[in-house]
């Protein structure tokens, strides 16, 4: 058992006696005024007294032991320097290997594939749109549109009913619905639909009139939904704010001949 552990046990146990005995004399003082007789009464409380006097040196002892015991067993009992190791002997490395040959590669792999995205990461509007760009309203900078949500129907909230990002032909018509936020009424926004490979399927371009904040929608039938993705983008005047993206799976249905009409009368 070290040094700190005892003197913790000695703390301890004259915290115990210095409760033991408070606690001892505070009842035989309070005893001591249920009895009949004077001389019996003082007895008592002086005992009492005692035992509170002997509860407060036991303290004393415990506070002292707390701060000064390591001192005072120092003194009694000197600390013995122990010895420090000394390494006596130093290893010193004789051989040094060196590498005589260094591998080179010789052939370098040429990249023979380069991805080039079929869809621009930023995107500008169309050419044959910009000629239309003839309004004097100048759009809010600060105009905003959520992310496009599609759906094959939408509510009378403007909201998409089962919205997904991928849809299985036969696919009639979707729908694009989003929130917009600052937008300036006068001001021309297009909503461009575009397949991966087979570029622009539809095009949504006319003047804003929804005011500047609400729920708004883009719609695209057109006559053929390739398998494939899709992106469609808004954009506000001249400005790309938000792009969004689903996909068609499954081959389009194939049309059907009508046969023509029986001239023969049968």
């Amino acid at each position: 058992m070290d040094i700190d552990r005892s003197i913790l046990i000695v703390v301890l146990l004259l915290g115990s006696g210095f409760i033991a005995a408070f606690y001892n004399g505070l009842r035989v003082a309070r005893n001591s005024k249920e009895l009949p007789y004077f001389l019996m009464r003082r007895s008592e409380l002086i005992k009492g007294w005692r035992w509170i006097g002997i509860a407060a040196f036991l303290g004393l002892i415990a506070i002292l032991a707390q701060s000064f015991g390591r001192e005072a067993v120092y003194i009694v009992f000197p600390p013995t320097p122990s010895l420090t190791p000394t390494g006596t002997q130093t290893q010193t490395p004789t051989i040094t290997l060196t590498p005589t040959i260094t591998p080179t590669s010789s052939i370098t792999p040429p990249a023979t594939v380069t991805f080039t995205p079929t869809i621009s990461p930023t995107p500008a509007l169309p050419a044959d749109l910009t000629v239309l760009l003839q309004e004097t309203t100048t759009p809010n900078p600060d105009a905003v549109f959520s992310g496009v949500v599609f759906s094959r129907q939408i509510n009378n909230s403007i909201q998409p009913v089962s919205p997904s990002d991928a849809f299985t032909n036969p696919v009639p018509r979707l729908y694009g619905a989003f929130s917009y936020n600052n937008l300036t009424d006068g001001v021309r926004w297009s909503a461009i639909w575009q397949h991966e490979e087979m570029g622009i399927v539809c095009v949504e371009s006319q003047i804003w009139d929804g005011g500047t904040g609400g729920y708004g929608y883009t719609e695209c039938e057109p006559e053929i939904w390739y398998p494939g993705e899709y992106v469609v983008q808004l954009f506000f005047a001249e400005t790309w704010k938000v792009s969004g993206r689903f996909t068609i799976v499954g081959n389009p249905p194939t049309a059907t001949a009508t046969p023509p009409p029986d001239t023969n009368g049968d």
